[in-house]
């Protein structure tokens, strides 16, 4: 893909230019994403310094670091764009998705150059050693990660249409390939092929700043429930939540758990499976919390919907990670809904979470009801809310059931970005409330897959435009 590859490996550089990267080095702290290709790749040591670099990158702004769980969550009904704001969520606010404005178009591009830079360190020629094996491994699990991704935003879910186009595979640097888009089928396939290389090659680690085996099956358990096999998804959730050492975070903690009072050494083995963790060199400010934050170093323009204000009891801890108060700007939103799970700004312990034990045990809880297995669901659930909200105690069956865990997993994962996927992969409608412009967004709805860029399309005439999109 021209336009894809001329964003990155210009000159043989094998990591993101200063475009695609927002770190910044000390002194003589050598930079995560200014690896020269004659320089990089021989040895161990070389591999470990451009997945940092890769690391680094799948945590920018526009990626993980903000935009996918933004998106996740504005696209859907957990959080609006507050009337005061800096105009960068206004086409996804109110539905008016454009081709060459939708915010979409960021995480296109810097998805595609964060999976080039893994392709390099999956095609370094090492090939020897535990070291070297465990750094490819997290290499393949990012790049199914963003595939994941991806898919989720440009292409319908593999439930409904798996046939259709997605988006296209590019596994190695051709700067003159113009690739054609695979069919969702096929990215499901190469996402799910990544990751069982993952964790056939890492070993080495098991804590939860990069990627471990245990999480990679996890993500695998995610994947394969959005594709809609229960039965993998089921084995996998329940064999991370069996052998994984990884323990929930109690109801007393969650709260300073999200807070990140002291800095996560990312190895004490609860709730988080894998996060994306910054250090002294990398993201001082945190550019997620940027967006919730009421305070003068924060723009805080995404408020919480009060439908979900309302979804907790007042014995559900998770509430108070959203604070009723006023929106902190002339004209703002009063009351106002204001998300708390990212507080701190200056110093950036919000560490990204990508997939938690309480996510696994929400997929264990559905695809143990989709396999008919409807006593285990509520054990699953009812763990879940023994730990969040004990006075809630799930009794429900057949689809009642089905929703119940569909509306926890809204409650538990919100503001992480799921809530569109989830309501895309379920058909759902999206009932956007009084403080949207758009109303109700209909399943079938065209603006439920987001666009393919128009940059993209005018440098490759094979991209092909998704339905309605002009």
């Amino acid at each position: 893909m021209k336009n894809l590859n001329n964003i990155l490996l210009i000159g043989g550089f094998i990591t993101l230019l200063s475009i695609v990267s927002c770190t910044k080095s000390f002194l003589d702290q050598k930079p995560y994403t200014s690896i020269s290709k004659e320089d990089a790749l021989k040895t161990a040591a070389d591999v470990k310094t451009a997945l940092n670099g890769a690391y680094a990158n799948l945590r920018n702004g526009e990626l993980r670091g903000a935009a996918v769980p933004i998106l996740g969550d504005l696209l859907a009904d957990n959080i609006y764009l507050s009337t005061v704001n800096i105009g960068l969520f206004n086409g996804e606010n109110a539905y008016s998705i454009t081709t060459d404005g939708a915010y979409s178009n960021r995480v296109w591009f810097f998805a595609y150059a964060n999976a080039l830079q893994v392709n390099n360190i999956i095609d370094a020629p090492l090939n020897q050693g535990s070291e070297v094996m465990q750094y490819k491994g997290e290499a393949y699990a990012i790049r199914a990660l963003l595939y994941f991704d991806l898919v989720r935003f440009f292409g319908k879910p593999y439930t409904l249409a798996p046939n259709t186009l997605g988006v296209p595979i590019v596994l190695h640097y051709d700067p003159a390939a113009l690739p054609k888009r695979n069919t969702v089928t096929e990215v499901y396939t190469q996402i799910l092929s990544d990751l069982d290389q993952a964790i056939s090659l890492m070993s080495q680690y098991n804590g939860s700043a990069r990627f471990s085996k245990y999480a990679a099956i996890a993500l695998r358990a995610k994947v394969n429930l959005y594709k809609g096999d229960y039965q993998k998804a089921y084995d996998d959730a329940k064999n991370v939540l069996a052998n994984s050492g990884f323990t929930p975070v109690n109801r007393a903690d969650l709260a300073a758990y999200w807070a990140a009072a002291i800095p996560h050494d990312q190895s004490n083995k609860v709730e988080t499976l894998f996060e994306l963790a910054s250090d002294a060199f990398n993201n001082a400010s945190d550019e997620l919390a940027t967006h919730f934050v009421q305070a003068d170093n924060s723009e805080g323009e995404m408020l919480t919907t009060k439908s979900l204000f309302d979804a907790y009891t007042t014995a559900d801890v998770r509430k108070s990670l959203i604070i009723k108060g006023v929106r902190n700007r002339v004209g703002g939103e009063d009351p106002a809904y204001i998300v708390n799970k990212y507080p701190v700004v200056v110093g950036d312990f919000n560490e990204k979470k990508v997939i938690r034990l309480a996510e696994v045990q929400l997929i264990a809880a559905e695809a143990a009801y989709r396999l008919n297995k409807e006593s285990e669901a509520l054990t699953w659930l009812n763990t879940l809310m023994a730990q969040r909200d004990p006075s809630l105690i799930y009794a429900s069956a057949g689809v009642s059931l089905l929703a119940d865990i569909v509306n926890e997993r809204r409650k538990e994962l919100a503001f992480e970005g799921d809530r569109f996927f989830d309501l895309n992969r379920l058909n759902q409608n999206i009932n956007r409330t009084e403080e949207y412009p758009s109303g109700i967004i209909e399943a079938g709805d065209y603006r439920r897959v987001m666009p393919m860029p128009l940059g993209e399309i005018n440098v490759n005439p094979n991209i092909v435009q998704n339905p309605n999109y002009q």
